[in-house]
């Protein structure tokens, strides 16, 4: 007999058999015992959790000779043919091809004809968020009101893009996510079936990678074991699926935390060229900065799951943040993760989403200076003298950009850690004058000049104007580099400089 891949194997024939989703299990038993039969059923979770073969066992549960039943026989013809996914009576379908209108029309029909043999005729339809709109309005009307001998029972992993006409009208069924040590045992379960020697690190390493599907993780134990035989160790683990060693991510971090760029990418040309898979080198170090934030935030060193020797590198790469800036750290990572996963481009991808977030150090700059106060930052700036007016109105003081300020926090606080960077504030008449050396810090409050005057008005009462200047200029507009273009506006190069720090140094008008 040709060889069986363990995830075909090992799957789960009967509710028993499934892992995880008790819940699932019982609701479903329990409908069956009670004779509460739902005409159709919607199994939501991520890939490998147990939505298909769920549905599967719930089509043998209901058909089987002996019932309907809380465990199907798995003995009878009709449970035999449903495992073969050969029976008549029960259709699986791939929405993934089945998309067209014309099919669903075709599916409505064979609704109509009684089962060939079975109790009920059940139709499974996998991946059903892929069905087209028009496909979905072909079935709502079967769905709402079907044959008593009909059962739909879909799969998806993302029910927000399933109609909520079609949600209203089905009873969901959502399984979770396998826990860790849920897939470990079972993995162990499984190499002892297999007469396989596994240490249970790297059982244990292989049910993280897994992510908790059940799928995921046997789909590596197979791979593993062709490479290893009949131990499978720690290191073989390692090195099949091209683990990176604290080391080298506590050095990631530390560049991200310095603003490198170039360091950031020669770090990731050395991964490059020891044959690294970029998507998983990306999620491996969003878990090592997991395991920072958890060293930082004292929780127990055993939910890290480490070894002593990476204990040590991980408390060192920890010391050289505070909380507050690995949480920062890790919400810029974790923004591009879906992006990273899905890219067809992944190097590319885990370029832009490090040097994006190697602009940390201009966030804690911004949010230094919020947190040290806005009266402070004015105060230790030089306040250029007041022009001698006769009235009350010009007298200039260094307290009323001060004032300025404090309700600019107050109201603005993202505008506020830009003004603080300004280089001089000085109030004169019913102007305030802001000047900067750094005319990105003065971009920003450019676009939102309407806003800041509005704010001065109030704290200093009267009609007053906010003047940005910028390096060389003593206009109250912008230079003549930063007024609108076509190329200045397009949203590429403005994404480039965002997350890149880019600048445009000369433009053909």
């Amino acid at each position: 007999m040709s060889y069986q891949a363990l995830a075909r194997k090992y799957r789960p024939q009967s509710f028993r058999d499934i892992i995880g989703q008790e819940t699932v299990v019982r609701t479903l038993q329990n409908a069956i015992q009670d004779q509460r039969i739902h005409h159709a059923y919607l199994f939501s979770g991520v890939r490998g959790v147990g939505k298909t073969t769920a549905a599967r066992i719930l089509a043998k549960a209901l058909n089987c000779v002996q019932g309907p039943a809380t465990e199907p026989c798995n003995n009878c013809t009709i449970c035999q043919e449903i495992t073969e996914g050969i029976d008549l009576d029960v259709r699986e379908i791939d929405a993934a091809t089945y998309t067209g209108v014309d099919n669903v029309r075709e599916l409505r029909e064979v609704t109509q004809f009684q089962p060939a043999r079975d109790r009920y005729r059940v139709f499974i339809i996998d991946e059903a968020h892929m069905l087209s709109t028009a496909a979905w309005n072909a079935l709502l009307k079967v769905i709402e009101e079907p044959p008593p001998h009909v059962i739909f029972m879909f799969a998806t992993t993302e029910m927000h893009k399933v109609p909520q006409t079609i949600i209203s009208r089905v009873q969901r069924q959502i399984l979770r996510k396998i826990t860790l040590d849920e897939l470990i045992t079972r993995l162990a379960q499984i190499c002892e079936s297999e007469g396989i020697t596994a240490d249970r690190k790297a059982l244990e390493i292989v049910a993280r990678r897994g992510e908790g599907s059940v799928r995921d993780s046997l789909s590596l134990l197979d791979q593993i074991i062709a490479f290893s035989g009949r131990t499978i160790t720690p290191i073989d683990v390692a090195t099949i699926l091209g683990l990176s060693d604290p080391v080298f991510f506590s050095r990631i971090v530390g560049l991200i935390a310095e603003g490198d760029h170039a360091g950031v990418l020669d770090a990731l040309q050395e991964a490059s060229e020891a044959g690294r898979d970029f998507r998983m080198l990306y999620r491996d170090l969003l878990n090592f900065v997991r395991s920072l934030l958890l060293i930082a935030g004292g929780a127990n060193e055993a939910m890290l799951s480490a070894q002593p020797e990476d204990l040590e590198t991980m408390r060192a790469a920890a010391e050289k943040f505070s909380y507050s800036e690995l949480l920062r750290i890790a919400n810029l990572l974790l923004r591009d993760d879906e992006t990273v996963n899905k890219a067809e481009h992944q190097r590319l991808a885990v370029e832009i989403a490090l040097l994006k977030a190697t602009t940390f150090p201009r966030l804690r700059s911004v949010e230094e200076a919020l947190a040290g106060g806005a009266t402070t930052q004015v105060s230790a700036k030089q306040v250029s003298a007041p022009r001698a007016k006769s009235t009350s109105a010009a007298t200039n003081t260094a307290a009323d950009p001060s004032a300025f300020l404090t309700l600019l926090q107050k109201k603005r606080p993202l505008l506020a850690g830009y003004a603080t960077g300004a280089k001089q504030s000085r109030k004169e008449g019913n102007r305030l004058i802001l000047s900067f050396d750094d005319v990105h810090l003065a971009e920003p409050l450019l676009d939102a000049r309407a806003a800041l005057s509005e704010i001065a008005s109030e704290a200093f009462g009267g009609t007053i104007e906010v003047v940005i200047e910028t390096a060389g200029e003593k206009s109250e507009g912008r230079r003549e580099e930063d007024k609108p273009s076509a190329l200045r506006d397009d949203p590429v190069l403005k994404a480039f400089q965002k997350h890149l720090g880019g600048e445009l140094l000369k433009e053909n008008r």
